[in-house]
């Protein structure tokens, strides 16, 4: 996890800049500022008041929920099982990390969390009404990623990090190549980052949405992964690129899992060493890590009894280097025992299944393929989370597909054509999807 750093006067300037937009900005672009804060202002800086840490992407949420509250733009949701599986998800694991460690500092340190993350979900859910919107915040990523290209492209040639008057930002060096990183804490989360947004970009571009944008966006995207001369990026792209691409064959999806599931355990039985030692072996760039990812999982199952209640304080007692967990999925079970890692898969899996169930059970082909293309995004982090744990402005994008998830997860438990769908009321009404205090339009509609 990275550390606290006291925040510069220029980061400062802007984080007070963007905070301003957030509350005087119109309704429907309130989520641009969190856009251009996640892309452009270092995540590990932090104003300190009264012993209280509050980082940046923490000040814009306090923004976000002073603007809803204060200009009575709150709309009523009816919360469903996914939003309850997040709420429970980050309470439960918030209460053992708190048992874990018995002090009012670790309480407080799950309650700056909780502000941000379930923060960030909750103004996700109060803005996110329709494709159009999930639509808009993309294109304000593809503007970002286009113009970020020409400062990664000076620090790929001169090593030198354009952004390190906003903060902590370096250029790393390994095997004879730059590790680009941006305004991002480390290469790997500027990668993935950019690698988990790309899969949207190609849908909405297909779509006719700003295509003459999107394409570079893709474009750039993929340069940016290249220079940060890690592995977990380039196949995290590599996986979501190829999701994407077999949308045609979408209806073998749950055969193809199966499949996998099953190849995976034949494996395991045959090999000499555990199916996840395949990690070790897995490399794109000179340098990779693979035997350490491969070497926390296999030392995470063999402490299982020391994490399996209430977690563990630390790690490093497990082997050499493995006191940086970068796994997402063990660092759940790390801080909030099994319980919170069971909850945090569960919620991956139900956040592919709904995008899935949209895109086969849909008859309009746009949003099928968009749907298609939000299910390759997810499986692109749950990738990712096998060599990495999430910290900085990445969280960002993972609540915002979430709270996606949360918004179509009644509608992937249905089957409605198109033609039964409401038409355009001329009259607002007090009645909206999910509960919602709208007016009633066409909440699928890409225009």
């Amino acid at each position: 996890m990275e550390q606290p750093v006291t925040i510069t006067s220029l980061t400062l300037f802007i984080t007070v800049v963007l905070s301003t937009l957030t509350l005087a900005v119109p309704r429907k672009y309130i989520l641009l500022p969190f856009v251009i804060g996640a892309c452009w202002v270092p995540a590990d800086q932090c104003v300190i008041i009264v012993g209280l840490h509050f980082y940046v992407l923490q000040i814009l949420v306090l923004a976000g929920i002073l603007r809803l509250w204060i200009r009575s733009e709150i709309v009523s949701i009816r919360w469903n099982r996914f939003d309850r599986l997040v709420l429970a998800w980050a309470l439960v694991g918030t209460a053992v990390y708190t048992l874990q460690w018995m002090s009012f500092g670790a309480l407080l340190l799950r309650c700056g969390r909780l502000l941000e993350w379930l923060g960030l979900y909750w103004i996700f859910r109060q803005s996110l009404r329709s494709w159009r919107d999930i639509g808009f915040v993309h294109i304000a990523l593809g503007v970002c990623a286009v113009a970020m290209l020409p400062f990664v492209v000076v620090e790929w040639r001169n090593g030198s990090n354009p952004f390190t008057s906003l903060g902590r930002v370096t250029t790393d060096w390994r095997e004879g190549a730059y590790r680009c990183a941006a305004t991002f804490p480390h290469a790997i989360m500027m990668g993935l980052f950019w690698a988990t947004v790309v899969p949207l970009f190609i849908g909405f571009a297909r779509q006719k949405r700003c295509a003459w944008l999107l394409w570079p966006a893709v474009a750039s995207c993929t340069f940016m992964i290249w220079v940060t001369a890690s592995s977990t990026p380039v196949l995290t792209f590599a996986g979501a690129l190829a999701i994407v691409l077999v949308y045609s064959w979408r209806r073998n999806t749950p055969r193809v899992a199966w499949g996998v599931l099953f190849l995976l355990i034949g494996l395991h039985f045959v090999m000499k060493a555990p199916v996840w030692s395949l990690l070790s072996r897995v490399s794109v760039v000179a340098g990779s890590t693979g035997w350490h990812r491969y070497h926390l999982i296999d030392q995470a199952i063999g402490h299982f009894f020391e994490w399996v209640l209430i977690g563990t304080r630390s790690t490093g007692h497990w082997g050499y280097g493995l006191q940086d967990v970068t796994n997402q999925y063990i660092l759940e079970g790390v801080r909030g025992g099994f319980v919170t890692c069971v909850l945090f898969c569960v919620l991956i899996f139900l956040s592919a299944r709904t995008f899935l169930r949209v895109s086969l059970t849909c008859r309009d082909r746009s949003e099928s393929y968009l749907a298609w293309c939000a299910f390759a995004t997810v499986i692109a982090h749950a990738i990712s989370f096998l060599g990495v744990s999430y910290f900085g402005q990445i969280t960002l994008i993972w609540y915002l597909l979430l709270a996606a998830a949360g918004l179509l997860y009644e509608k992937s438990l249905e089957n409605i054509p198109p033609t039964k769908r409401v038409a355009v009321s001329a009259k607002p009404r007090r009645e909206g999807y999910g509960g919602a205090s709208q007016p009633r339009e066409e909440a699928w509609s890409l225009t």
